[in-house]
């Protein structure tokens, strides 16, 4: 009896996650465009799951003929066992035809895409957004600008709402197309709101040629290196602001390591540093 019993909790476990990933895989939309499907299965997509972006305020299906006549770029997503490529389409004297498409942008260990959409205005520039889950289930939003008209990227990365003592913080990363980094805090409903503008240590492309999913950063202390804090006559201090206005919040000594990456516009003056899940900024002169 007891053998029955855990042979029949762990078929309502398989049951279960079955059941999962099948609601997932749901959440995405199968291409019903029948010359697209014949497009990506002449160009090596035969046997892939092809999915459109849905619409986000509608009803409506984005692959048919009324709703692409005035699109001339569009984005199609190929799932086939562990690989999820993206596919981008542009019309040329009214066919379409493949314009890129590689596994980089929407690949990384750990993360599933559960659903692709897109907004509702329709101009020179479309907007594309892409959902995934990590392995807690939490949602990463990538969002994606294409255009014929303007250069196509990678534009945003919202991570996870925090629910913290103080309420809900929301998290953005925004790829600015000069390859920094803006990460935008958001706290009461926008009430209070922080920026910290970051230049990388090295460089990251946000174009949808070169864009890698895989090494986008999630926080500010993945871009950090550790640096080591040099003798100074005065005291190596850690500041809330890029600002001595106020006095040093923390205090390091001389030898002690901190994880550093510069602050954007800061002209080499001051660094920002990672203590833990905190962000400080320091003057450069006290790293090595």
């Amino acid at each position: 009896m007891k053998k029955l019993c855990i042979l029949l909790f762990i078929l309502c476990l398989l049951l279960s996650c079955a059941y999962a990933s099948a609601e997932t895989e749901s959440r995405l939309t199968p291409l019903s465009n029948k010359s697209m499907t014949s497009l990506l299965n002449k160009n090596g997509y035969n046997g892939w799951k092809l999915y459109q972006p849905d619409h986000r305020e509608e009803d409506i299906s984005t692959s048919s003929k009324s709703f692409l006549k005035n699109i001339d770029i569009y984005p199609v997503v190929a799932v086939k066992d562990a690989e999820t490529h993206l596919i981008v389409l542009e019309k040329k004297k009214n066919d379409w035809q493949i314009m890129l498409s590689g596994s980089k942008a929407l690949s990384r260990d750990g993360f599933s895409l559960c659903s692709f959409s897109m907004d509702v205005s329709i101009g020179d520039t479309l907007y594309f957004y892409f959902d995934f889950a990590d392995a807690e289930d939490r949602t990463y939003t990538l969002n994606l600008e294409l255009s014929r008209k303007f250069p196509s990227y990678f534009s945003l990365l919202s991570l996870p709402a925090e629910d913290t003592d103080s309420g809900y913080v929301h998290r953005t990363i925004v790829m600015n197309y000069d390859r920094d980094f803006d990460f935008e805090l958001d706290l009461f409903g926008g009430a209070v709101r922080e920026r910290i503008g970051v230049e990388p240590w090295q460089s990251y492309e946000f174009g949808i040629e070169d864009f890698s999913f895989a090494d986008m950063p999630l926080s500010i202390r993945d871009l950090t290196k550790q640096a080591v804090v040099k003798a100074a006559p005065n005291v190596a201090g850690l500041y809330r602001y890029p600002t001595e206005t106020a006095g040093p919040a923390l205090v390091l000594n001389e030898g002690d390591t901190a994880d550093i990456v510069r602050l954007e516009y800061a002209r080499d003056n001051w660094m920002i540093v990672c203590v833990q899940d905190d962000v400080y900024f320091a003057r450069s002169e006290m790293f090595e």
